[in-house]
């Protein structure tokens, strides 16, 4: 009797422990959050999600209001203005006059920015995970400390759009209703912390492919983080380890395959010509990166229409959502002569723009009169801004010349803004990949595509935070230097440290960085945002309307506050 009862026994301990092997699920042929993180190529493939979740983000999509994706850049603030292709002319992106903490774009970023934060806060905490095998430390190290970069990354735009924010520094894995906000000064230090750590274990840019940012990207959003802590010399000195790398320099004489680029000029007629300088180059592509001998990238979004993923019509049946060719410029190719006939699309450095973003007047002409150089600067060379376009179609009597509002037809004259703004050529392709054909002209295009990569770094920019520090540290004849260094190579009159000052800057910044630099982001950390809405605004301008002084950072939007049941989230003052 014992005997049976022992063997009943074993069979029932057996059967218990199968039991609760067969319910314990081990997935061996497909990820899970437990899985996803074991080996050093899975954690880049996470960073890789989260560098495609910056090209998206800021470049490559489509929004509810339309293609403006790129509103970071300077859109409906002080470097382009929102334009329709109408008798109405422009309209507010931002809608600034009657901002709240409803508005798409404060509750878009919100969102977007902690996306970003949420994926680098997993990669941060898994690779301590017992689960995670490294070859060696330097491995980890260099993989959470690019994780580390990209988390400040997101974080210091939020605290110069809304100054405190909650800080949120481990991976969320149950719902949380409970987030108060910290200071503007401790998100900007949580930022430092996380750069110091960067610095010190990313690869260096000569290690790295175009799109993945590299160690001089952590000093140079350093250099901007220790500006907004008044750390003047930390912010000198993270500027100059990218400066003085050894590896960067401007770029300083024409390069890449570019160096001997051809073109018969806007008109389209005649011999082709040698064209373009060194700034022209910048913007080519194929010459973005470092790799492909461009010294002065530092980071920048990577794209390849001929690959899946890439950006193109395997996201979008009219081409990749990377649209500045299209938003970025007037439509004179849509212009008519006095005959009636229509001028219609060239591919060679024209595109296929719609005049949805349009110069304002500080861009169009204010900052290129300085020292009198509207002339000399070969950033506003014709290589470069093109502000006199030209019939290119050759059934029309007037086939190579000028369009001027005495040879254009009454409609063209209504739109005349939008037909005859300036165009900057650093958003065109030189050469397109010939995806879509004009219906009229049988020229083919990439309807208003942007296929070449684009820059969220460079060392001009560096340069220019370094003038800033200098600037803000008394020390102007350094920050002269600086400036200079930018303008020699746009063969600009050299500034005098009597010169110098946080206007100058702004100013030199939206010269050479139209487009590229965050220039909301800039604003608001200069303190400046008001100023130059009031400015240069279309809108202000117009209307006559001024800022309360007080506003100088967003509403933190409403969902999230009535989300927050169990604390407080405080607004913004005004809001």
């Amino acid at each position: 009797m014992k005997k049976i009862f022992f063997i009943s026994l074993v069979l029932a301990i057996i059967a218990t422990t199968s039991c609760k092997e067969s319910l314990t699920e081990v997935p061996k042929d497909f990820y899970t959050p437990e899985n996803s993180y074991t080996t050093k190529p899975q954690f880049e493939s996470a960073l890789a999600n989260i560098y495609l979740s910056v090209r998206t983000g800021i470049y490559c999509t489509s929004t509810p209001l339309g293609e403006r994706s790129v509103d970071l850049l300077g859109i409906d603030i002080d470097l382009a203005d929102c334009g329709t292709n109408s008798a109405a002319g422009k309209l507010q992106l931002f809608n600034w006059s009657t901002m709240n903490a409803d508005n798409y774009f404060v509750s878009k970023w919100w969102t977007q920015f902690y996306s970003w934060i949420s994926q680098a806060n997993a990669i941060i905490d898994r690779a301590d995970q017992p689960s995670a095998v490294w070859a060696s430390a330097a491995d980890k190290n260099a993989i959470v400390g690019e994780a580390k970069f990209l988390r400040a990354f997101a974080y210091h735009f939020m605290a110069n759009m809304w100054g405190g924010v909650p800080l949120v520094l481990h991976e969320t894995k149950i719902p949380k209703f409970d987030y108060v906000r910290a200071t503007q000064a401790e998100i900007f230090q949580q930022c430092k912390a996380d750069l110091t750590e960067a610095v010190k274990y990313m690869p260096t840019i000569d290690q790295l492919k175009g799109g993945r940012a590299p160690r001089e990207a952590a000093y140079h959003l350093l250099s901007e983080i220790n500006i907004s802590m008044k750390d003047y010399q930390g912010a000198i000195d993270a500027a100059t380890a990218v400066i003085n790398n050894g590896k960067n320099s401007l770029m300083t004489t024409k390069f890449g395959p570019w160096a001997s680029f051809k073109f018969a000029g806007y008109t389209h007629r005649g011999p082709q010509l040698p064209w373009g300088d060194a700034y022209f180059c910048l913007f080519q592509d194929g010459n973005f990166n470092y790799k492909e001998g461009n010294k002065e990238a530092i980071w920048n979004i990577s794209q390849d229409p001929n690959i899946k993923g890439g950006n193109n019509t395997d996201v979008d049946v009219s081409g990749g959502q990377f649209n500045m060719e299209r938003w970025w410029g007037p439509i004179p190719w849509q212009s008519k002569d006095i005959n009636g006939v229509t001028n219609f699309l060239n591919d060679t450095l024209m595109g296929r723009p719609i005049a949805f973003l349009l110069a304002t007047a500080y861009t169009d002409s204010l900052i290129w009169k300085y020292k009198n150089d509207f002339n000399n600067d070969i950033r506003n060379s014709i290589y470069n801004v093109q502000r006199t376009f030209y019939y290119t179609n050759p059934a029309s009597k007037f086939f190579g010349k000028a369009i001027t509002k005495t040879n254009c037809d009454a409609s063209t004259v209504n739109l005349w803004l939008q037909r005859s703004s300036p165009h900057f050529k650093k958003f065109v392709s030189a050469v397109h990949y010939h995806k879509f054909q004009d219906a009229t002209s049988k020229e083919w295009h990439d309807n208003g595509r942007t296929y070449k990569d684009w820059y969220i770094m460079r060392l001009a920019e560096t340069y220019l935070l370094r003038a800033e520090a200098n600037m803000l540290k008394g020390d102007n004849a350094s920050a002269a230097n600086d400036i200079n260094a930018v303008r020699n190579r746009a063969s600009a009159t050299p500034v005098t440290a009597g010169d110098v000052n946080m206007e100058l800057i702004l100013d030199e910044r939206a010269r050479e960085l139209y487009g590229e630099e965050f220039r909301l982001n800039t604003l608001l950390r200069t303190g400046t945002l008001t100023d130059h809405l009031t400015k240069y605004n279309w809108y202000f301008k117009e209307n006559n309307i001024a800022f309360t002084p007080s506003w100088k950072l967003f509403p933190i939007p409403r969902r999230e506050i009535e989300a927050n049941t169990g604390a407080i989230l405080e607004q913004n003052p005004g809001f």
